[in-house]
Parts: structure tokens; C-alpha cells; sequence
């Protein structure tokens, strides 16, 4: 059960489902991964709601494609050990992956600064936080109005852009240069992948979705890697897990882990002198 539709909830359950039905068939004797149930839970009626709804359509195809159940208008109320509750209904689910967002952090009680429902602090315009203007706040810690009175979304472009600019401001202030005007998000656009070869993108008017989408998702976070090193070293591991479907990566975990270590012990009061 992953609850959240949004980015993180669409790439999760998309990752998740890829690996139970293409790459751990040949990891278990006794049950078929592949009869894993995925379920993605989302609140309002249509995943990725910041995506124009013909992108969001598409995702939820995708995602249904992968065998995912995709539950719309589904608020989830209640979450404990053995399962969930939507509304009057009760799943049950060993495994529950939140991706719904998160409280942000308690910097506004900290600072005794105007926050909205979230805990994000209001800041002003150069995004430092009223009564302390030696104080800034940026990304999830920070509630800043962007264009048209909405609040600019809580992505890591954003982020970014508001460390540069609170950057410029704090050097202008140490020099004595006037500082930059109002802070201002440039929105370069947004993209979410499914799974392999699916993903959607939304950079301006263009719109793409399927293959195109997805290399074009995998060329971008390349391209904001550091280094040439980083980026080969990226674009092999990349290479290898998609041709592999990332069977080097394994966890032993729970009852295998009593019957290893039974194992060595066994093997140990058979060769006490240790391996020859």
C-alpha cells in the first residue's frame, strides 16, 4: 500500500511493482513475487494533480498497466499494523509506504514566526522571516507566494533557486551593494517516471509522456549531476540495473537471516579450525 499520489507515490509503487513481477521471479521458491498486490492510494480524483489532467490520465494507465490498483478519492484515516482504513473500508497490508508529504519542520515554533497549517514560515518577499531579518528560510521550511498568490510548489528546483537567490542577497548585504529584488520561482517545468520506458513531462506548452518522456527524464538528472565522473558513473549503474533489472541489489532480512546463521553455525561445528 502506498498512500500518496503524487510524485513520490506514483515513482514508488511503479518501482515497487516492477520489481515483484520482473525482478525477483527467481528469488523465491516458495511463493511468486509477481502475485504481490500494489495499491496506490490517492485523496483527490486523479494522481499527479499538479500534471495537466491528460498527463495525469496517462500515468494512471501506466500504472494500471504494471497491475497497480490506482484507488481515487480514497482518504485514508486510520494506519496500524495489519492494514489501512479508506473512509469505512479496511485493507489489509503488511507494508504501508507513506508519500503523502510530510509536516515541515519546527523552525516556526523556533522562531515564533507566523506560520500557515503546515508549519511552513510566511516569509516576505526577500525570503527572510518577519521580525528577523537576519534570518532566511527556503524549500519545505518556507511558505513564499509565487506568481498569481499561489505558493510556489515544494520541489527541489525551487529549493535550489531560493539558496541562489538568498545567497546574492546575504553577499550584496556583506558588501554594501544593493540587494536583489523580490524573490521570483521560475517554473522549468515537471516530470514524474512510471517505470520502464514510462514516464510523463511537462516543460511549458510541451507535453510528452511514454518512451520520449522518460529518457528525457533520465538525460535531465544527469545533466544536474556534478562532475563528468558522477554522470558516467550514473549513466553505467543505469545501464546495468535496467539490462539486469537490479538483481545485484539484495537485503537478507528476518527468517533468512536465522536460517544464514544457522547455517554458518552448523558449518562452524564441522570445521572448528575455520576454512582450510
Amino acid at each position: 500500500m502506498v498512500v500518496g499520489g503524487g510524485p513520490t507515490g506514483v515513482e514508488l509503487s511503479g518501482a515497487i511493482a516492477e520489481l515483484a513481477r520482473r525482478g525477483m521471479e527467481q528469488d523465491f521458491r516458495r511463493f511468486d513475487p509477481s502475485a504481490a498486490r500494489v495499491i496506490l492510494v490517492q485523496a483527490g480524483p486523479r494522481v499527479l494533480p499538479t500534471f495537466p489532467e491528460t498527463l495525469s490520465a496517462r500515468a494512471k494507465a501506466a500504472l494500471e498497466k504494471l497491475g497497480i490498483e490506482v484507488r481515487l478519492n480514497g482518504r485514508v484515516s486510520a494506519v496500524d499494523e495489519a492494514g489501512v482504513m479508506i473512509g469505512e473500508e479496511r485493507i489489509a497490508a503488511r507494508t504501508v509506504l507513506w508519500a503523502a508529504g510530510v509536516a515541515a519542520s519546527p523552525a516556526a515554533k523556533w522562531l515564533g514566526a507566523p506560520a500557515d497549517r503546515a508549519g511552513r514560515i510566511k516569509v516576505l518577499a526577500d525570503l527572510s522571516v518577519p521580525g528577523a531579518g537576519e534570518i532566511f528560510a527556503i524549500g519545505d521550511t518556507a511558505l513564499v507566494e509565487g506568481s498569481g498568490g499561489t505558493p510556489v510548489p515544494g520541489l527541489a528546483p525551487a529549493a535550489r533557486q531560493g539558496g541562489e537567490y538568498v545567497a546574492r542577497v546575504i553577499r550584496a548585504r556583506i558588501e554594501g551593494r544593493p540587494t536583489p529584488g523580490s524573490f521570483r520561482y521560475r517554473h522549468l517545468g515537471s516530470m514524474a517516471t512510471i517505470g520502464r520506458m514510462a514516464a510523463i513531462a511537462e516543460l511549458g506548452p510541451l507535453k510528452l509522456w511514454g518512451t520520449p518522456a522518460w529518457w528525457l527524464w533520465g538525460l535531465v538528472h544527469i545533466a544536474f549531476l556534478v562532475g563528468v565522473r558522477n554522470r558516467f558513473a550514473v549513466m553505467f549503474d543505469w545501464a546495468w540495473a535496467y539490462l539486469t533489472y537490479g538483481r545485484s541489489i539484495r537485503l537478507i532480512t528476518g527468517a533468512e537471516v536465522d536460517t544464514v546463521t544457522d547455517q554458518v553455525k552448523a558449518n562452524a561445528a564441522q570445521h572448528p579450525l575455520g576454512p582450510s
